[in-house]
Parts: structure tokens; sequence; C-alpha cells
């Protein structure tokens, strides 16, 4: 396995995937890499794999995991996606531009293992967003670690934009759903992809608006972000992904069996590769 001193100048990072709930096995997998000794020069998320990425960056030990475990597993939907019939009524009539009020997820946020500026997590950690205007992907480095995750997290339609520095934000998953190719303009040259969830295609289809608007979406996201991980110039290691028994983003009674999951499959995956780093 590649120890620090094989790393190429430009570094390595650990990528991570958007998906909601669907992002859970991501803190099983960043247990088996620590576990295993890698230790990323940076990291860059995108959405839900954005407070992973800055929870992690927060706290790169095992105990840090273990109170990022802790967070994801006592999560429900009420706390994140909390339904009103008049957020509703105001969002079908125009008056709102989300189905969803985000001031449940704020408060998560607030109050869990990140700090209040992304400059100061002990690794450097990239936040990245969608500009609504242009669909581009705005990388977040500095700057209140909330609003940046808030941003990152807005899925059209269910959360509404966040405004930051003149922008209208939304999910960064719009935009760079694996920001692999974020990650090598900041100057890495290996990259740890770590996916979210997969579909299980065995399952009927999903049902009720936002399974079916997430799945129709999700296939769009993943071709994009094939050809995102076939254009990046430097090594990239895709960890495996375990496929999930939901396919509502903010239905978390599939949580703890999918982060053993991801740390199981990550386990043995890299306890069968030899890793080789760029020279």
């Amino acid at each position: 396995m590649a120890s620090q001193e094989d790393l190429p100048s430009g570094g390595l990072a650990f990528v991570l995937q958007g998906g909601g709930s669907l992002a859970a096995p991501q803190v099983g997998m960043l247990r088996a890499l620590t576990e295993a000794g890698i230790v990323p020069d940076l990291v860059v998320g995108s959405s839900a794999g954005a407070l992973n990425a800055v929870a992690f960056a927060s706290d790169p030990s095992l105990a840090g995991l273990d109170r990022l475990q802790a967070l994801w597993t006592s999560l429900r939907r009420r706390q994140v996606a909390p339904i009103s019939l008049r957020t509703l009524v105001e969002a079908l009539t125009g008056r709102r531009d989300g189905l969803v009020s985000s001031a449940g997820l704020q408060a998560l946020l607030t109050g869990s293992l990140v700090p209040s500026r992304l400059s100061d997590t002990i690794l450097p950690a990239h936040v990245v967003a969608t500009e609504l205007v242009s669909g581009q992907p705005v990388v977040l480095s500095d700057g209140d670690t909330v609003t940046a995750l808030l941003a990152s997290s807005a899925f059209p339609g269910l959360y509404p934009p966040v405004t930051l520095g003149g922008r209208q934000l939304v999910d960064g998953g719009v935009s760079a759903d694996i920001p692999v190719l974020q990650a090598e303009a900041l100057g890495v040259t290996v990259s740890y992809i770590l996916p979210a969830a997969g579909a299980d295609d065995t399952r009927t289809r999903p049902h009720g608006p936002l399974p079916l608007a997430y799945h129709a979406l999700a296939q769009i996201l993943d071709a994009a972000a094939r050809r995102d991980v076939a254009a990046a110039g430097g090594m990239v290691h895709v960890l495996p992904s375990p496929v999930s028994q939901v396919s509502n983003p903010v239905d978390f009674g599939d949580t703890a069996r999918l982060i053993d999951q991801g740390y199981r499959l990550a386990s043995n995956w890299l306890a069968n590769r030899v890793l080789v780093t760029a020279s």
C-alpha cells in the first residue's frame, strides 16, 4: 500500500459524492481508509457528501468518525425535511422556492460536528455548490460553514436556493455530483472517490413525487459523474458502493446497514488491492 512518502507533489484527495441519506456509507468508507493509514491532503464534497467531508476534515480520527456515525444513525426525516401544509401550499402557489423549510437542516448543521468557518478544519475542506443561473459548479473553501453546507445541499424543488456573495446557489450534485475535477483543479493528482449508495435495480420503481424526481435526476447525474471521472487527468481510485434498500434521499431507515456495508466493502477492497500512486 502506498505511504505518504510515495505521494506525488500534488497530493491526495478524498472526493465524496452527494446523495442525501444515500451518502451514509461514506462514514464506513472513511473509517476503512483511516484504519488503512490513508490520509488525504484535502477533502472535497457535494451535497450530503460535503457534510461528511467537512465533518471528517474537522476531526480526521476514529473518534471523530464515531461521532459522525452517531449523528447519521440519529437522523430522521422530520429533522431534515419537515413537512407542513403551509410550506407545501406556499410552494405550490409560487410563494416559496422549496417544498420544505431548510430551518431544520440549518439547526442540525449548527449543532453538528463542524466548525463555524470552513477554514478552521484540521484538513483543508472544500464544499461544492451550483450557481443557479449559470449551472456552473462553485467551490467554497472559506466563509460560514453552515451556509456553505446549506447551499451545497439545497436540492432543487425540495429546499430553497441559498444566496451567497450575490449568487443563488443550489445543490452541488447538480453540476458536480462527484467533484473529482474540482479536486484536481485544487492541485491533487490522486483521488479516492467515496460514492453514495446505488439503487437496487431488482426492486420495483420508486413511488411518490420526491423519490420519482430523485430517481430521474440521479440517472442524469450518474451519467455526468461517469464523464467527470473519465475526464480526470490524475489517478482515480473508486471505492465500491453498497446497494440501498431505499430510494428516497430523506429516508434514513437504511442508514446503519449502509454505514456497515460501506465499511466492509471498503475494507475488503483495500485488502485486495495494491494501491499505486503516480510517480
